[in-house]
């Protein structure tokens, strides 16, 4: 039996998907899940943009540097816990030329919006934005 001395954590993650139509940018971010003009809501879309800027990279990317012996994006997503209908998807969006990104958000990250999201299951569709924060840790 082994005993851990150090420091243990009960922290999670989640993670997610994301491809706005238009460029990536604080922005186009906040128009398309609308939070436009003034709310008291704007304040947490503007931190979980900060959040998944901060944790996000390009899926392709991501997949070369940590999943090196995955041939495409369908079996790389199949491995994290997506389904065969999200990995068809993000293959979709991939072929029309749009930016996916693939990150993570924690229960121990900088700000509550990351925290919050983190422990939360969702998904948005929308012609603007494809947001999948289906897989999570808990």
């Amino acid at each position: 039996m082994k005993i851990r001395r150090d420091f243990v954590t009960n922290s999670s993650s989640t993670s997610f998907i994301i491809s706005t139509k238009e460029e990536w940018n604080k922005n186009n971010f906040m128009n398309a899940v609308g939070a436009v003009g003034k709310t008291p809501m704007n304040q947490v879309f503007s931190r979980l943009f900060e959040a998944i800027n901060r944790n996000k990279e390009d899926i392709l990317v991501y997949m070369k540097e940590y999943n090196s012996d995955l041939r495409d994006i369908g079996e790389f997503l199949e491995k994290e816990g997506y389904s065969k209908s999200v990995a068809k998807q993000v293959e979709e969006m991939l072929q029309k030329g749009r930016k996916v990104y693939y990150g993570k958000l924690s229960s121990d990250g900088d700000n509550f919006a990351e925290v919050y999201f983190c422990m939360e299951s969702f998904v948005v569709c929308e012609d603007d934005i494809y947001f999948n924060g289906s897989i999570g840790g808990w």
